[in-house]
């Protein structure tokens, strides 16, 4: 929703003030909107959003020039329920390139949900035009499940499917595990209230 609202202040400040219409400018009030919902000081965040600090367990910027995409999932409780999925991609440098958030109302076990966090995040990989990624999030089980490409029986194969045929669209994604603690800025995207 942040997202949304920050598009909506760019597009009236270029259309009735400045004309200027800029993604950094966008991306820089998500950024300072998020700082706000959290209760955190710009500076922190900004730190924390751009990869800055890669403190022990923490984020740790990808090799090779491939950008890695973080995503997670969260159950929204207080204002009815539902769930928000989240990807955020930085490239080798720590910065953010691009970040989506999708709240919806269909709630599902917690390995669906994460498993749908990551087939939204390879989603907005491939929109964004990226061919090789890292995709990391904080569900051990799911992340082994697609390193092995295994199948299962419950419902939550329907969404390996989808995530493994999505990965024929992309020269190569390597599914990675993180602590939650790397993951902080996605695991705080997810769980914005709408």
């Amino acid at each position: 929703m942040n997202g949304c609202w920050a598009i909506w202040e760019r597009r009236n400040k270029a259309i009735f003030e400045d004309g200027e219409w800029r993604a950094d400018l966008v991306v820089r009030r998500v950024r300072d909107l998020v700082c706000e919902m959290a209760g955190r000081g710009s500076l922190d965040m900004a730190r924390e959003v751009r990869g800055v600090v890669e403190d022990e367990g923490g984020w740790r910027r990808p090799g090779g020039g491939v950008p890695k995409v973080n995503v997670d999932a969260a159950v929204m409780d207080g204002v009815g329920v539902g769930v928000g999925l989240d990807a955020v991609c930085r490239n080798d440098r720590g910065e953010v390139v691009w970040c989506g958030v999708e709240q919806g109302t269909l709630v599902m076990d917690p390995e669906e949900e994460e498993a749908t966090a990551i087939l939204y995040g390879l989603k907005e990989a491939r929109r964004m035009n990226n061919h090789r990624v890292i995709l990391e999030g904080d569900c051990l089980n799911v992340i082994q499940d697609l390193q092995q490409k295994r199948k299962r029986r419950n419902s939550i194969f329907l969404i390996y499917n989808d995530i493994y045929v999505l990965c024929n669209s992309f020269d190569n994604v390597t599914f990675n595990w993180s602590r939650r603690n790397s993951n902080k800025v996605a695991h705080e995207l997810a769980h914005l209230r709408p």
